[in-house]
């Protein structure tokens, strides 16, 4: 079976999309979720208990898309030394390696700019 996260495949191309596309998703409904049931009043180490379990679904979200960029760093590389493969078909693997590791600062700025405000705002207004 092929690896369907290869960076010049389609689905390894859109799965930095699809990290940030799920963090946004998370932090927003963990976000709801705590205001309507009163979880923001629960604080941990000096700050709401949520803004700690949103830290940590960023840094697993920006350590998934660091993966995923080191893949299409190499990928771009293996496509580009490879000898023995035909010009357009390393040509081709080469653009969506970069695309792919592109996609993922891209996703990775996204992220972080969609977990500054809950670090930086109060969590809920009543």
């Amino acid at each position: 079976m092929k690896d369907v996260l290869s960076p010049w495949r389609l689905t390894g191309m859109g799965a930095p999309m699809t990290v940030w596309a799920l963090h946004l998703v998370a932090v927003y409904s963990l976000q709801g979720v705590a205001c309507e049931e009163g979880l923001d009043r629960l604080r941990l180490a000096g700050s709401e208990a949520l803004a700690w379990w949103l830290v940590a679904l960023t840094v697993v979200a920006l350590a998934v898309l660091a993966w995923l960029g080191l893949r299409a760093w190499r990928g771009w590389h293996v496509a580009r030394l490879d000898a023995d493969m035909p010009p357009r078909i390393a040509s081709r693997r080469r653009f969506a390696a970069a695309v792919t590791g592109a996609l993922c600062v891209l996703s990775a700025t996204a992220i972080v700019y969609t977990t500054l405000p809950v670090l930086l705002l109060p969590g809920c207004t009543r």
